[in-house]
């Protein structure tokens, strides 16, 4: 397998990064100031462009590339903590496709309309009586929430989930709510037998962990080259040149993996599963780890407020979170037959 994009996956990437450059610089979050953000704005943009249903079949309403073209998006929303309500619309319009409400998949294909995320909070997972307690991630002003576990992918009304409280997020610029879900059935269903979206949320997810990672890296770096102490620039020491050059080798690994992982279910590959848990367990952990060392290499200042270096460390301990911990893939990595 060739883990090197090709010619239009490049063009596709330079288009992304171009959007988000201007439309999305990680100052917004800085300066916006307030719990919630403001990437809604940003959905109708990317639904022009096409980027919300990349990786939908063209027989479904999408454009119609594979997996490897939409991790290579994900990245760059992750790179950019794009908020992770793209997740919700994304993989929201796929369910609508698969489950045949034409009219609500292109409604979510062009932004209009927003998607919250619940994700089961303890051992119970899935949707039903049985997983009533759950965190809801930019939900507040969605109308739809998507739930997705290892036996399919659901759409719910937001009035479907009961007692909803909001709470404080560590991640302060996304919004947390705590809620029942007090209904057995989704209002739309898509089956894993029909579609794996599970695994797709592990391998985008994964993707997304890779851009926090490289995002953390090259703010470390860039700081690097312009803090100065004892005349120097404090990326000419020893101590900050490991650091910088651990956070490297760490994105590249995670990248390896990601890139692995979509080729595998772009080829429709019997380890699809196996590798997008081993996406999202590397990819994470090296978000985390980055986004700590970030903060390292900003010394004080990197924990203040004025800073962009925390928001990068917040929001990887949300991708860690979000379908089961590191924790619990690792425990479920361990139950997969070795790959051939």
């Amino acid at each position: 397998m060739d883990l090197l994009p090709s010619d239009d996956q490049t063009q596709i990437v330079d288009t992304i990064k171009s959007f988000l450059a201007g439309e999305a610089p990680v100052d917004r979050l800085r300066e916006h100031g307030a719990i919630g953000n403001p990437d809604a704005a940003l959905w109708p943009k990317l639904g022009e462009l096409g980027f919300l249903g990349l990786g939908l079949a063209e027989e479904l309403g999408g454009i119609g590339l594979s997996a490897s073209e939409e991790m290579l998006v994900f990245r760059e929303f992750g790179y950019h903590l794009v908020s992770i309500g793209i997740f919700g619309i994304v993989l929201g319009a796929r369910v609508a496709a698969i489950a045949g409400d034409g009219a609500l998949r292109d409604e979510l294909l062009t932004g209009a309309r927003r998607v919250g995320i619940a994700n089961a909070r303890g051992a119970a997972a899935g949707p039903g009586p049985d997983a009533q307690d759950h965190h809801l991630f930019e939900a507040a002003d969605a109308t739809l929430i998507l739930l997705v576990d290892q036996k399919g992918a659901g759409l719910y009304a937001r009035e479907d989930f009961a007692d909803i409280e909001t709470v404080h997020s560590t991640d302060s610029v996304l919004t947390l709510e705590r809620a029942r879900l007090a209904v057995d059935k989704p209002r739309l269903w898509a089956p894993a037998a029909t579609d794996n979206i599970h695994s797709r949320a592990l391998m985008l997810l994964g993707a997304y962990a890779v851009g926090l990672g490289e995002g953390a890296r090259d703010m470390a770096v860039e700081y690097a080259k312009v803090r100065e102490q004892f005349g120097k620039q404090i990326g000419a020491f020893q101590a900050i040149k490991h650091i910088c050059a651990d956070m490297a080798m760490r994105s590249e690994a995670a990248l390896c993996q990601a890139s692995f992982a979509s080729l595998v279910m772009a080829g429709g590959l019997p380890d699809t599963d196996f590798h997008a848990v081993a996406s999202k367990i590397v990819a994470t952990e090296v978000a985390m780890k980055n986004a700590a060392a970030n903060i390292q290499v900003h010394g004080a200042f990197g924990f203040t407020s004025e800073a962009n270096a925390h928001h990068y460390l917040k929001r990887a301990h949300v991708a860690d979170l979000l379908w089961g911990s590191l924790r619990e893939q690792r425990e479920r990595i361990l139950t997969f037959p070795t790959p051939a």
